[in-house]
């Protein structure tokens, strides 16, 4: 897969990115990258503090919860541990690739 800008494209890009008050082309990039995964954090937060306000509880102790309960069957209370688990761990990934792209 090509990566590489043509030329005539990053010749008309450039001014208009200036002109929007960024420094350059990658600049822009960087920072609408930054906005978007912090979007999409945001959906991952509130996803994880409405099943902290619904269990009273963080994560690793619901999930010691589930894992304690011994041949007990909800499926309501396991679909939720289900998603909850997604979501710390869409949260954690977005929150590391932010962090990478900061020092990039």
């Amino acid at each position: 897969m090509d990566t590489s800008l043509d030329r005539e494209f990053v010749a008309r890009s450039e001014s208009i990115v200036t002109q929007l008050g960024f420094r350059d082309l990658k600049s822009f990039v960087k920072n609408q990258t930054l906005l978007m995964l912090m979007a999409r954090m945001e959906k991952y937060e509130a996803e994880t503090r409405r099943f902290k306000v619904k269990y009273g509880i963080d994560f690793n102790a619901f999930q010691e919860r589930i894992n304690s309960k011994n041949n007990q069957e909800d499926f309501s209370v396991e679909d939720d541990f289900l998603d909850w688990r997604f979501a710390e761990e869409a949260l954690k990934r977005l929150q590391t690739q932010t962090r990478e792209l900061e020092n990039a």
